[in-house]
C-alpha cells in the first residue's frame, strides 16, 4: 500500500515536471522557435531559428548542367510557398514567351542538417499559341536555409514528361536565391 502511494506520487511529480519543461517552448510559424527561460525572457542559449514555412520571393538562374556555368540572361522571378506539413506551391514563368507554365505543386522535407531541405514539384507546360499540352515538368532539388532564416539558396534539376509519362530528352539545371516575403 505504501509502495503504491510512493510510486503514484513519483509518477505524478515526474508528470508535473515534464509539463513545466514542455510549457517553456513556444513555436511560431514565421518567427521560428523561441525558448523562454524561467523569468520569461529569451534564452541566451538558443538563437531565433526561422522555419522554412512561409512565402518566398525567388530568383531562379538556369545553368549549364554539364559545366555548371550560370546563364544570367535567362534568370526569372518566382514565388515559393512552403506550407506546414510538407507541401509546396510554386508560381513561375521563365523568359520563354511561347510556353505557359501552370502553377507548381509539390513536397518538401527537412534534410540531415539544420537548414538543409529537399523539395520537388510538378507543373504543366502549355503551348501559348494553340493551348495544347506540351509536357509536365518535374523539378527536384536541395535547399539551404541561411542561419538567420530569411534567405535560402537552391541547387535543382528538371526533367520533362509527355502526356503518357514518358521521359523527354533534355534536362534543365538551375540555382536560386530566395528571400522571405514579410
Amino acid at each position: 500500500m505504501k509502495l503504491t502511494f510512493w510510486k503514484s506520487s513519483g509518477i505524478m511529480a515526474l508528470t508535473i515536471l515534464m509539463i513545466a519543461l514542455i510549457g517553456q517552448i513556444q513555436v511560431r510559424a514565421q518567427d521560428g522557435v523561441v525558448i523562454d527561460d524561467e523569468d520569461g525572457q529569451l534564452s541566451s542559449r538558443v538563437w531565433n531559428t526561422k522555419l522554412l514555412e512561409g512565402v518566398w520571393r525567388t530568383t531562379i538562374t538556369p545553368r549549364n548542367c554539364e559545366t555548371g556555368v550560370p546563364i544570367p540572361a535567362a534568370a526569372f522571378q518566382s514565388l515559393f510557398t512552403f506550407h506546414r506539413g510538407g507541401t509546396l506551391s510554386v508560381s513561375l514563368q521563365n523568359s520563354t514567351i511561347t510556353i505557359i507554365r501552370s502553377s507548381g505543386y509539390g513536397l518538401w522535407q527537412l534534410g540531415q542538417g539544420w537548414g538543409d531541405y529537399s523539395f520537388k514539384f510538378v507543373h504543366l507546360r502549355i503551348d501559348l499559341a494553340t493551348g495544347a499540352f506540351l509536357a509536365s515538368q518535374v523539378a527536384r532539388g536541395t535547399l539551404r536555409l541561411s542561419r538567420r532564416g530569411d534567405e535560402f539558396t537552391t541547387d535543382s534539376s528538371t526533367a520533362s514528361f509527355d502526356v503518357n509519362g514518358v521521359s523527354l530528352p533534355g534536362m534543365g539545371c538551375a540555382n536560386a536565391v530566395g528571400k522571405r516575403f514579410e
